[in-house]
């Protein structure tokens, strides 16, 4: 299907003359599962290729700043709030509200140059995200881009009413197209309602859009007058119910570092983020051609990773999370093998 131009609120399509297949279109379970390719993480659990991670704020707490700083520290292949990119991160920002003296001053704000590789700007007030979907997909996909940002929300789509779940829901679905076609990572910022209720809540408008995210993480300020502190709470993710997390950060000029819980306010327990190293050991140790034709036996895993300096619970831990993303399998009882081996294996047969 191509797209064209139309409605900047729904995304119009054309059909190319294709009929629908009902073996494509309906399938088994057990081929759903042959078939379905593992998650692809980008950074952490917090933003994976073909997904939507939405991030709502509270106004000052810091959204765009924090945009910038993530992505262009990712760009530069370093880590952000201790977790390393899972492969090398090229970025396109569109901010819908930044001239380009604002874009300059906030990238040399947190990096003093704006000289960062990898990293494209769109910010032009002329056009709103249905108008240059297309434009803007063409160019990822021939530049490689794996991670978009889309800052705001509001300012991307003209939206009529933002109460309207219909419209949010088709503005939503327009996304997951774009993301799916360009197989990138998604952050869409979007702002708080006037309510500032808790959780999924949080965010303006219709319950649609926290709905149809696949991750929604707040942004909130500790202290109403202290726009220095603030904590990052993850309140939903599909692909991981492990990383419910509430993170105190401390803004340094420009950059967010994770702090103690301030006295009195309320603490759960954080994520260890020594599980994103070790996920990616444990993905090397089954890629690095010592593995047979039915894996590696859990004990030589748990040897290596031994060796690697973590301690004996780190193997099971990483790959029962490895499995829920589907990134490993058990070929045989007590052994392990990387998912991506076994398909192209699949492939090439």
């Amino acid at each position: 299907m191509a797209v064209v131009a139309g409605d900047e609120n729904k995304p119009q399509f054309k059909s190319s003359g294709e009929i629908l297949k009902e073996d494509e279109l309906i399938r088994t379970l057990p081929r759903v599962a042959k078939e379905a390719l593992p998650l692809q993480p980008l950074w952490g659990n917090f933003l994976y290729k073909k997904a939507i991670t939405s991030v709502i704020g509270d106004p000052g707490a810091g959204k765009t700043t924090m945009g910038y700083g993530l992505t262009g520290t990712l760009c530069l292949n370093q880590s952000y709030l201790d977790i390393q990119p899972d492969e090398p991160v090229k970025a396109l920002v569109m901010d819908f509200e930044s001239a380009d003296s604002l874009v300059t001053s906030r990238v040399m704000y947190v990096f003093d140059t704006p000289d960062i590789p990898n990293l494209w700007i769109y910010n032009s007030p002329n056009y709103y995200f249905p108008q240059v979907m297309e434009l803007t997909g063409e160019f990822c996909k021939k530049n490689e881009v794996n991670l978009i940002i889309v800052d705001n929300q509001t300012m991307a789509f003209a939206t009529r009413d933002e109460n309207d779940n219909s419209e949010a829901a088709k503005q939503m679905r327009m996304l997951r197209q774009f993301v799916n076609w360009t197989n990138c990572a998604m952050i869409l910022f979007h702002h708080t309602s006037k309510a500032n209720l808790e959780g999924t809540r949080k965010g303006t408008g219709a319950f649609a859009r926290a709905r149809m995210a696949d991750i929604c993480i707040n942004l909130n300020l500790v202290y109403e007058d202290d726009p220095s502190l603030v904590y990052l709470e993850m309140v939903k993710n599909r692909f991981s119910t492990e990383d419910k997390m509430l993170w105190y950060l401390k803004k340094i000029e420009g950059k967010f570092v994770r702090t103690t819980p301030p006295l009195g306010m309320p603490a759960k327990e954080e994520v260890n983020t020594m599980i994103y190293k070790a996920q990616v050991d444990i993905l090397t140790i089954l890629r690095n051609g010592e593995a047979t034709v039915n894996g590696i036996k859990f004990i030589e895993i748990q040897k290596k990773m031994l060796e690697r300096g973590y301690s004996e619970t780190w193997a099971d831990h990483g790959l029962r999370r490895l499995l829920q993303q589907n990134r490993v399998w058990r070929p045989l009882y007590g052994y392990w093998a990387a998912v991506e081996i076994h398909k192209k294996e699949e492939v090439s047969q």
